[in-house]
């Protein structure tokens, strides 16, 4: 019998950093730079071994990984472990299938899927507080893999990417990167800038065309956007210049490299909204500093419209009522309705979100709809 996994409920993922480590964040970017630049570097496999894939019939594809992907992450979440793990073990399947070795699963879905899942395995075992037992894998594939499989395997992909399994993450750039936030910007908005570019590394991590990006790139685009996303009164634009300055001085990067991948996750962001949910989007990142906040939920919907009807119904008796009224009057009146209209197009936030849940909330949605 397998043994079972277990953990302490309580949430071991990290938005800041210790302040002990906040005085090396320079140097730690840079070696980090110097990581993804040389061992940890990726291209696209698919692209490069398009013989091998139409050999067969059914080869690797991108769809392929995006459900190995889906997968990791339902098996941290079910365990309670980060997130950021299947960052790491998908690092472990991208640099596999990199190698002369591993090119070969390409022609092979079942292999491949071996392949995924013993680099899950590695990632959980290394970064984990507890080791995932291989029959418990072979209990997850179903009988199609043994233990002796696993074991293999696991071998074969270390020796494949020589033995470098703590290399950079997209997540782990973004962590250091806002750790240059002045200690004045509060905690919970530090939280909610990681909150919303951790769903971006994630939503990142799946899809196969940021295979051959620096991870800190695509740190940098998410953090981009998800500063875009925040009241000026919160994080004061002067403020994010500054980090965004600091953060190219240190890295030397191509802004307009990270201006691309700012779009494609953009546009990934807005292809998992319904239409409603992508208007409410849209509009959120056209209003100026000075309007207030929208809440991306559903949950104000139609008891808003409710009201507002109400509110209606109750100008128009009084208007008939009061119809002696003075010119003046009118104006406040009509001041008031555009105020109302106002409040309409961007309702105050009664219970906020963080953008992580709403973003899930809308993609499970339009996959029931589906």
């Amino acid at each position: 019998m397998p043994k079972a996994l277990t953990l302490d409920t309580a949430s071991i993922e990290y938005a800041i950093l210790p302040d002990h480590v906040k005085d090396d964040v320079p140097d730690r970017i840079s070696v980090m730079l110097i990581q993804e630049e040389n061992e940890y570097a990726c291209f696209d496999y698919l692209a490069a071994n398009e013989a091998i894939r139409r050999r067969v019939a059914k080869p690797v594809d991108e769809d392929c990984r995006v459900k190995m992907c889906e997968w990791c992450y339902q098996v941290v979440d079910f365990c309670k472990f980060r997130r950021e793990t299947v960052g790491i073990g998908m690092s472990y399947l991208d640099r596999y299938m990199c190698s002369e070795v591993g090119k070969k699963a390409l022609a092979d879905r079942k292999e491949y899927q071996l392949v995924a899942m013993t680099c899950l395995y590695i990632a959980i075992k290394l970064h984990e507080p507890l080791e995932m037992e291989t029959s418990l894998l072979a209990d997850l594939s179903r009988g199609c893999y043994t233990e002796m499989e696993f074991a293999n395997m696991e071998k074969r992909i270390l020796e494949a990417i020589e033995w470098r399994v703590s290399g950079p993450t997209p997540l782990a750039f973004v962590l250091h990167y806002i750790s240059f936030l002045p200690d004045t910007i509060s905690t919970s908005v530090v939280e909610a800038i990681f909150d919303y570019s951790r769903y971006q590394t994630e939503l990142a991590i799946a899809d196969h065309y940021f295979v051959k990006t620096k991870p800190s790139v695509v740190g940098m685009a998410a953090l981009l956007n998800a500063l875009e996303g925040m009241d000026t009164n919160l994080i004061p634009e002067r403020i994010q210049d500054r980090l965004v300055q600091v953060i190219i001085l240190y890295t030397n990067m191509d802004i307009d490299e990270v201006e691309d991948i700012q779009m494609r996750l953009s546009n990934i962001i807005l292809s998992l909204l319904d239409d409603m949910s992508t208007e409410k989007y849209r509009f959120l990142v056209q209003e100026e500093s000075d309007e207030e906040d929208i809440d991306l939920s559903d949950d104000y919907d139609e008891g808003d419209v409710e009201s507002d009807d109400e509110t209606s119904d109750d100008e128009e008796d009084y208007e008939d009522g009061e119809s002696s009224e003075s010119s003046s009057s009118a104006e406040s009146s009509s001041s008031s309705e555009e105020e109302q209209q106002r409040k309409r197009r961007s309702p105050a936030i009664k219970n906020r979100k963080s953008p992580t849940s709403v973003m899930r909330k809308s993609r499970s949605k339009s996959r029931s709809k589906k």
